[in-house]
């Protein structure tokens, strides 16, 4: 574990505020999914975003369609929908993505700040072999040159996330860098 950590209490527990906003980033394939489910299973207390919740529901209507042809209406509403989110008073979110795009990472501190939420940064840090054998793994592979642009951009989001936070994310108070092995031992993720 690297970076600027805001607590990892009793070596397999990660602790927030109650009302923190947390980015779960990592490139396709890293393991953020399984690493989400992992540590909330069961727990209904925690908001958690994923546009593959939108692109699930959406599934059975426009599935017959290419995704790459509404892949832009779900990922439109699912930035308008993390937005709507970013209150205060309305608990704990977790946001997924996979933090290589600057324009999203400016939209999420800038509405983080807005609406005076502390947010942080958990970063799954794989290597890009490994991440393509989570892709295949679930059935669901990014092309090619898609790819390549989250494994280019990648290093510089950790790189910077490394030394401040807020250089990646504007606003972020703390970022914990994890490899997969190191996000395995993470048990838990406790808000309040």
């Amino acid at each position: 574990m690297h970076g600027v950590i805001e607590g990892v209490l009793r070596g397999r527990e990660l602790r927030y505020t109650a009302d923190a906003v947390v980015l779960l980033a990592g490139i396709p394939g890293a393991g953020k999914t399984t690493f989400l489910r992992r540590v909330f299973a069961g727990d209904r207390s925690v908001r958690v975003l994923d546009s593959a919740q939108l692109r699930e529901r959406w599934m059975p209507v426009l599935g017959v369609l290419p995704y790459s042809v509404w892949r832009p209406l779900v990922h439109f509403v699912y930035y308008v929908t993390l937005l709507a989110a970013m209150r205060p008073g309305r608990g704990p979110l977790v946001i997924h993505d996979c933090g290589t795009r600057s324009w999203v990472r400016q939209l999420i501190g800038r509405r983080a700040r807005q609406a005076g939420l502390p947010l942080h940064l958990i970063l799954l840090d794989v290597p890009a072999d490994v991440a393509r054998s989570g892709q295949q793994a679930r059935g669901r592979e990014v092309g090619p040159n898609i790819m390549a642009t989250h494994c280019r951009r990648w290093p510089d989001v950790v790189s910077r996330a490394s030394i401040d936070p807020s250089s990646a994310v504007p606003g972020a108070h703390s970022a914990l860098v994890l490899t997969r092995p190191e996000a395995d031992e993470v048990e838990r993720i406790v808000f309040g």
